[in-house]
């Protein structure tokens, strides 16, 4: 049964650009993957789908209760509500039971309470088996954003909803936040629309619909059908693509052909008059004759060149899709061997089992591993000299570059190609524009403020920006795959691999990971 149906579905900015027109499917009780390259617009296709903005022409059409957890919605958890029982909407009945049993008589709490007088205890038994602090009076803030993302499925997942809307939902999830999101997924009631880039995530879904700047497509099955229909795809279209070519090719040389032979026809039909072996009446005639038949067949020739030429250029159009982008990251010089010395670290917030030691050389590596809520951000922050370990030294010997979940290292307010000049002023503005351009931000689209891009486009922009300065030789990286597209997230792998440099990469995606090279793991144990 249909739950979702978008008919004719276009949306344009204010400033006339369309970012996707007449988009038309439905959306039933299945798992269905959203995918697409990194500003094509599925976050916003959610917003038209959940009615938070209104398309500029088409309709979309519900037939049950729609439930959404939004890209950034994660973020403002601790903004709107304090403490855990706030967020969970339990709070008054969860204090009214501490007056209660601390001898307190007031009518209004027994109301409040009413027959849940296992609450606390039912509530923190909850919170234990989602692997999540079971203070239900804990702060909001003082929670990592992978707990932030569980509580929010998890309060999805319980109301009555019959459609749910995920945007990008294993961002910041461990392995077992994953494992977890996977199986209330199979065990959800009803349909999901799971917009994600995590191949473990999309190895779970009924089938796979593609967005891009030519339309949607549908594909049946999970990533690994969707990939090898796409090889296929490609593999067609660049074959169909050479044909094509080859068949402009032989139009022209047989243009040319007849061009030359025309001209010696011609040649010859001035070297009979000047002979005068023909009567002038019937070597004008024939003249006439051969250059209507000549010019006809020109014309007709012309226009079907012209009509395989726009079947080129269509194709080519489709192939750009599948082209990949390029991510260059600059060489750094090395300087020395060890660059990085962690001494007998605690951090503030962490309860540590042991204290932290390691250090980093030149050209390493590493993954820094941990469930959520282990502290592995809160480290790098240390490293950054974001904040003070309560114990331990930190000793960084060589330049080091931190780039947060949040890409705050980037001015909202300024364009794209500022925000990159600031931080590569070594850089000519050619040199700054075919570094945007490969990463898909070409002409208009480098001057535009930074606050429009996608979470993937900013995470591009700042990976350029951390990673031309030659003085850099250290990388800290908190969760970069988190918003880049599929093909994004293997071209920041190959780079990062590439990189002559020192890398610290926290990340639960283990393809990803996979396809770094990396050296050796860290394991960071805190709660």
């Amino acid at each position: 049964m249909t739950s979702i149906n978008a008919q004719s579905l276009t949306y344009r900015f204010d400033n006339g650009d369309t970012l996707f027109s007449n988009l038309n499917f439905a959306l039933d009780d299945k798992i269905t993957g959203l995918v697409g390259r990194n500003g094509v617009g599925k976050s916003l296709l959610a917003s038209l789908l959940t009615g938070e903005r209104m398309p500029y022409s088409g309709s979309v059409t519900t037939f049950c209760r729609v439930g959404w957890l939004r890209q950034d919605g994660v973020e403002e958890i601790p903004i709107l509500h304090e403490t855990v029982s706030d967020f969970l909407g339990v709070r008054h009945r969860l204090e009214a039971l501490t007056r209660i049993t601390a001898g307190g008589c007031d009518p209004h709490d027994f109301e409040l309470i009413d027959d849940n007088w296992q609450l606390q205890a039912n509530l923190e038994q909850q919170l234990q088996a989602l692997g999540l602090p079971v203070d239900p009076f804990l702060r909001c803030d003082a929670l990592s954003g992978g707990q932030l993302t569980r509580f929010a499925l998890y309060q999805l997942f319980q109301s009555n909803y019959d459609y749910l809307i995920l945007d990008e939902p294993g961002n910041h999830l461990d392995e077992q936040g994953k494992n977890w999101l996977i199986e209330q997924m199979m065990n959800f009631n009803g349909g999901i629309l799971i917009i994600s880039h995590d191949r473990e995530i999309l190895g779970n879904v009924d089938d796979i619909l593609e967005l891009n700047t030519l339309g949607i497509h549908h594909y049946g099955g999970s990533y690994a059908v969707y990939a090898k229909q796409r090889a296929s795809e490609l593999n067609s279209l660049e074959r169909h693509i050479e044909h094509v070519n080859s068949e402009i090719k032989l139009m022209r040389q047989t243009m040319q052909n007849n061009r030359e032979k025309a001209q010696q026809r011609a040649s010859q039909g001035k070297q009979i008059a000047r002979s005068g072996s023909q009567a002038k009446v019937i070597l004008n005639t024939l003249k006439q004759s051969a250059e209507s038949s000549s010019g006809s067949r020109e014309s007709n020739q012309n226009r079907k060149l012209l009509q395989i030429q726009d079947q080129l250029s269509t194709l080519n159009r489709k192939h750009e899709l599948f082209k990949q982008q390029s991510l260059p990251l600059g060489k750094v010089e090395k300087r020395a061997l060890r660059i990085l010395d962690i001494t007998e670290v605690r951090l503030p917030y962490i309860q540590h089992e042991n204290e932290i030691t390691f250090s980093v050389d030149f050209g390493e590596k590493i993954h820094l591993s941990g469930k959520n809520g282990s502290g592995k951000s809160t480290l790098l922050k240390a490293i950054a000299g974001r904040l003070t370990p309560v114990h331990g030294n930190i000793n960084v010997r060589e330049g080091l570059c931190y780039l947060d979940q949040h890409f705050t290292l980037l001015d909202n307010t300024k364009s794209v190609l500022e925000n990159l000049a600031f931080f590569c002023s070594h850089l000519t503005e050619t040199n700054l524009r075919t570094l945007l351009a490969g990463i898909g931000l070409k002409r208009e689209k480098a001057t535009q403020a930074v606050v429009n891009l996608s979470g993937g486009e900013r995470m591009k922009v700042s990976m350029l920006a951390i990673s031309h300065q030659s003085d850099n030789t250290l990388l800290l990286l908190d969760e970069p795959n988190n918003h880049l597209d599929l093909d994004s997230r293997l071209m920041l792998a190959q780079a990062l691999r590439d990189f002559n440099g020192s890398v610290l990469i926290v990340s639960h995606d283990k393809d990803f990971i996979g396809d770094i090279g990396i050296s050796r793991v860290i394991s960071i144990e805190g709660s």
